[in-house]
């Protein structure tokens, strides 16, 4: 009875037998084989086993036979151009399967599934569920593109709406920094004069292999964005999710203070890298490139810092304990940027996804990318704390040579050129007002809470 469900009409497990014989072999383009049983039963059969495996081949026909109970069992009709994918367990006795629906764009199962067990995120809706069962789709069609001869017409045109949603998002990314599309302008070039050589043409499965993992891919990338949903992202750097409530601030400022405020522009850096725990591959690898540019900088330009205090040391007037924090603050940029380059050059041509679980790990729950930043910043942090007591090895030394009043003289001079480079790099930072609105936010508050109210409604 089963079988009769399983087949057009009138099947038997026979007739299951004797259908062994059809099975017909297809090789990915990278060169995976794989098998497809076509107008034998209600739906195809598509599988990874090897048929050409007696034993493999019974195995299957037993899956196939336990799916048409299945489906007579719970009365279920599967939509015409269908498929039925099946993979045999470890164990060789249990069987995964799921169905195909070429008209729907999606993937279905018997049981009820949550999506959890999928691997899948959490969905707001039905319309958004959908998105990512169209990624699983396109995914199943990439892995399987060599057999559909009888969808052309179907995959034709969609190619035409690849092409369409590429050029979008190639002019979404020449005209926003912030777009959200996941390729850019460059990538999205390339991919058209691709698709394009195809154009008008029949779909062929090497063609279709590498159109399917594209729509795949944006299929994904609009799962992520929220796309079609009441509240879309519509920029890179939209926060989507309620962030957590970082902890323990005053490390941050602390760390700013000391280390000239480099981590607060590496934190900003990685807030904006990581929003909505989602990266972005070109923004990933251009971030990480710069980083090692700054820390091969850092260390090359602390050798002569390290090489002139050792050497200023042994002049007339100098010391060697003048020269030891000069010395050690060259040995930490050294070590830390060895260490950082060391870590981070292979991710430099990493992928979004790994760069993903790079900065998840790398996130604290209390602290955010504090602890992270601080130690991106510390090459050139001590970098500029060994010119700081160069500097002040130098006046000191300068001192034992020649009049108190010429080196405090100097001494100023050198502070009013240090003043000079501030205003001219941060001229925003530099005005009596924001030394009082920094001095504001950091320094506590000496009156009640009584006279803020009323300083409020003045």
């Amino acid at each position: 009875m089963a079988a009769e469900r399983l087949g057009h009409g009138g099947g038997s497990v026979t007739g299951i037998l004797k259908a062994a014989s059809k099975w017909r072999r297809f090789v990915h383009p990278e060169g995976q084989p794989y098998f497809m049983l076509t107008g034998e039963f209600a739906f195809d059969i598509v599988t990874e086993a090897d048929i050409e495996n007696v034993q493999t081949q019974s195995l299957i026909l037993d899956c196939i036979t336990l799916a048409g109970k299945e489906l007579y069992s719970r009365d279920v009709k599967v939509p015409p151009q269908c498929e039925l994918f099946l993979e045999l367990g470890d164990d060789h006795v249990s069987c995964n399967y799921y169905f195909v629906d070429h008209i729907g764009k999606v993937l279905f199962w018997l049981e009820d599934l949550c999506t959890d067990l999928l691997d899948i995120p959490p969905a707001v809706s039905p319309s958004h569920l959908d998105t990512v069962l169209e990624r699983l789709y396109w995914v199943h069609v990439e892995y399987f593109p060599m057999h559909h001869e009888s969808h052309e017409q179907q995959f034709v045109q969609m190619l035409d709406n690849l092409g369409d949603i590429i050029s979008h998002g190639q002019a979404d990314r020449l005209t926003s920094k912030t777009s959200t599309f996941p390729y850019t302008a460059d990538t999205c070039r390339q991919f058209l004069k691709l698709l394009s050589r195809k154009k008008g043409q029949r779909v062929d499965g090497y063609t279709l292999c590498y159109a399917a993992r594209l729509a795949g891919a944006i299929a994904n990338q609009r799962f992520m964005t929220f796309y079609g949903q009441q509240h879309a992202q519509l920029d890179r750097l939209q926060e989507m999710f309620s962030t957590d409530v970082l902890q323990h601030k005053w490390l941050a400022t602390a760390g700013n203070i000391l280390m000239w405020g480099i981590p607060l522009h590496f934190n900003n850096l990685l807030d904006d890298l990581y929003v909505n725990e989602q990266v972005y591959a070109d923004q990933w690898t251009h971030f990480v490139s710069v980083c090692l540019a700054e820390w091969t900088t850092s260390l090359s330009w602390s050798f002569p810092v390290f090489i002139a205090s050792i050497l200023l040391a042994n002049v007339r007037g100098g010391t060697i304990s003048t020269s030891i924090p000069s010395v050690l603050s060259c040995a930490v940029s050294i070590a830390s940027a060895s260490c950082l380059h060391l870590r981070h050059k292979p991710l430099e041509e990493s992928s979004a996804a790994a760069g993903a679980r790079y900065l998840r790990f790398a996130r604290s729950n209390t602290l955010g990318f504090v602890p992270l930043s601080v130690a991106f910043s510390l090459p050139r942090a001590s970098y500029l704390w060994s010119i700081g007591f160069l500097t002040a090895q130098f006046l000191f030394v300068a001192s034992q040579s020649v009049n108190k009043f010429v080196a405090l003289m100097a001494a100023c001079v050198i502070a009013a050129i240090l003043m000079f480079l501030v205003c001219v790099i941060h001229p925003e930072d530099a005005s009596i007002a924001s030394l009082s609105r920094l001095t504001s936010l950091y320094m506590p508050r000496l009156y009640s809470l009584d006279a803020r109210l009323d300083e409020s409604m003045v």
